[in-house]
């Protein structure tokens, strides 16, 4: 008995060593992948590069929070962190985007884009813009439209699922404040729809402001690779009062 007993007290502590030492090992583990995501969230916040895109857009989704926490903790804005991934899904899905043709996408845009003064009412589909060209919208939506895509401005991510399920368009842009875009792209691809972000230049909930000539960079993708209009930028940009330097193109004569 004394030697079955001493057998035993062995086994278990040869396994005591191993589990400590695979919790040494996971917590090694966990902490390279963070620091790893924290140094490649900190490149893309100054190079806007994105090395190794599908093993980032791994490591991040898996390690978003202490990743988010550690940038605080630094004092920096977590905001890039969503944004990182945005552009990491634009990267990745650009490509399916651009091969659906124009009347198999879809576009929403927020409601917080448009005019403190806006005379659009609420309906079941979202906010239907009149065109009252009180802001940009109006202009956004003929573009878009012009080019048979389906178009919406939202008051949130339940329309974007509703209309999603009702007219199941084959590719997804969306805008909206950073987290919103991270998210609503993440669960369009989990489903294996093709998205595109843009992020709003200006968060709020009224009144807010997008980078014109990148959202119509992206509703324009297509085979052909159509470059965007300048001038089209601009009459769109002089539509929202508020001519930020990113948003509003100056034309040189």
């Amino acid at each position: 008995m004394q030697i079955l007993g001493f057998e035993g007290a062995y086994v278990a502590g040869i396994l005591i060593v191993v589990f400590a030492f695979i919790a040494l090992l996971a917590v090694i583990l966990f902490a390279v992948l963070v620091t790893a995501g924290v140094i490649s969230v900190l490149i893309f916040r100054k190079t806007r590069r994105v090395f190794i895109p599908r093993a980032t857009l791994f490591v991040i989704s898996l390690l978003e929070a202490p990743i988010r926490h550690l940038m605080w903790f630094f004092k920096r804005d977590d905001k890039i962190v969503d944004q990182m991934l945005v552009q990491i899904r634009n990267s990745l899905y650009s490509e399916a985007y651009r091969k659906t043709v124009y009347s198999k996408r879809a576009i929403f845009l927020p409601q917080c884009l448009r005019s403190p003064n806006c005379p659009a009412k609420l309906t079941p589909e979202g906010i239907k813009c009149v065109e009252c060209g009180q802001c940009g919208i109006g202009e956004v939506k003929k573009i878009a439209e012009s080019l048979r895509y389906l178009f919406f401005v939202v008051p949130g991510g339940s329309f974007v699922k509703r209309m999603v399920k009702k007219y199941n368009p084959e590719a997804i842009l969306g805008v909206g404040c950073p987290m919103e875009v991270k998210e609503g792209t993440a669960m369009m691809a989990s489903v294996g729809l093709p998205v595109q972000g843009v992020t709003l230049l200006k968060d709020g909930c009224v009144d807010t402001r997008v980078n014109v000539k990148e959202l119509l960079e992206r509703i324009r993708l297509g085979e052909s690779k159509k470059e965007v209009d300048l001038e089209e930028v601009e009459k769109v940009s002089k539509k929202w009062v508020e001519k930020e330097p990113a948003v509003f193109v100056k034309i040189k004569k």
